[in-house]
């Protein structure tokens, strides 16, 4: 089984197509990079001066700052200090405005309804997570790091996803060698184990390559990583908005990391798997590119880009592979699913639900690979 695994992984990592692929992301990624060089901007030092409780003087202060000075000609550092500064009082009245409104809900719903036990478990959550502090923090390298994965990575995964898993069936149907391989002592169940491990590997490697690659980049042209242990719903990029401004949660910047990576991990392997089961299918390499492409990117591009919003295309991307792998838009706001009355926190149940229908893939492909045996 080793040896057959050490086969399989082989035969897709060494294939010209992923080289070539994968230089060409390399190539983009460089351009994409250098299209936001002014955001990889060190402020460390600007920020430090207020990594303390900002009073109603800083805010005036602030705005008459902002009253006599030309915008556009200000430093992106200064720029984002006034922005953090100015907006404090808005995030501590949206905090207190959120409590009120969820004590109104909670008031017209009757108890042991589903709404009734939603509004609670919200309450519940933001009371954990406290009221935003008044106090500036740096953590812009780690806004822009996690930006790239929920932007970029899509891309990158995807394309190396589906350029090197596409194959691996499809190209034993057109070169015959099904047949050969099903009649060898290593058919049936061995072969198609050996495959989603393979896939699986594959999708580990190229998620470490790039989570590598992103974190390398980002830590050499800001000269550090400070913000880590910085409050997750205060990150942000320069000339940008809070992402995590109205999630429920109480993680710190790293602690969301890698939770990121984790959901990453998992939603790259299980469209690994969906592709494995799609190529089972296709006897073209092209088609199943194609329809496994489609499957990721469609819903993606219908809402997020041509922002097309049907209650099919919002379920699509709700459930769908890109939310996986971008993961932000699964942890920056409070959703649940009804379960048999139960709120269940949407994070869960998505999870949830990709496993079991990956665990339907894996299945399907070892049905549809033994019955072709059997033909």
């Amino acid at each position: 089984m080793r040896q057959l695994l050490r086969y399989e992984l082989l035969k897709i990592v060494w294939r010209k197509s992923v080289f070539v692929v994968g230089l060409l992301i390399a190539a983009i990624y460089t351009v994409v990079i250098a299209f936001h060089a002014e955001y990889y901007q060190d402020g460390s030092k600007e920020y430090r001066s207020y990594a303390r409780e900002i009073t109603a003087e800083d805010i005036q202060r602030v705005d008459e700052r902002y009253k006599r000075s030309n915008w556009h000609q200000l430093p992106i550092q200064e720029k984002s200090i006034m922005e953090d500064i100015s907006g404090i009082p808005n995030m501590l009245h949206k905090y207190e405005q959120k409590l009120i409104d969820i004590d109104m809900r909670l008031m017209l719903s009757k108890p042991d309804s589903y709404e009734y036990k939603q509004n609670k478990l919200q309450e519940k959550l933001l009371s954990e997570q406290g009221p935003p502090t008044a106090q500036l923090y740096y953590n812009m390298p780690w806004g822009e790091l996690i930006y790239m994965v929920d932007q970029f990575g899509v891309a990158f995964m995807g394309a190396m996803l589906l350029i090197g898993l596409s194959p691996i069936y499809s190209e034993e149907y057109t070169r015959r060698m099904d047949s050969l391989l099903l009649s060898s002592r290593h058919g049936r169940s061995k072969l198609i184990h050996a495959k989603c491990l393979a896939a699986i590997l594959y999708t580990l490697l190229c998620v470490l390559v790039f989570q590598l690659i992103n974190m390398g980049v980002t830590a050499l042209l800001f000269g550090n990583l400070d913000g880590a242990t910085t409050p997750l719903d205060s990150m942000r990029r320069y000339g940008d908005t809070r992402p995590f401004a109205e999630y429920p949660y109480s993680f710190t910047v790293l602690e969301y990391y890698f939770i990121q990576l984790g959901v990453q991990t998992i939603g790259c392997a299980a469209f690994a798997i969906a592709v494995t089961f799609i190529s089972s299918l296709s006897r073209s390499s092209l088609v199943t590119m194609l329809l496994a492409g489609g499957v990721l990117g469609i819903p993606y591009l219908l809402l997020d880009v041509r922002n097309i919003r049907y209650p099919i295309i919002e379920w699509m991307v709700t459930f769908g592979y890109s939310q996986f792998i971008r993961v932000t838009h699964l942890f920056n706001s409070f959703r649940t699913v009804n379960l048999f009355g139960e709120p269940i926190l949407y994070p869960i149940a998505a999870l949830a639900a990709l496993l079991a229908v990956t665990a339907v893939f894996v299945w399907g492909t070892t049905l549809l690979f033994r019955r072709r045996q059997a033909w």
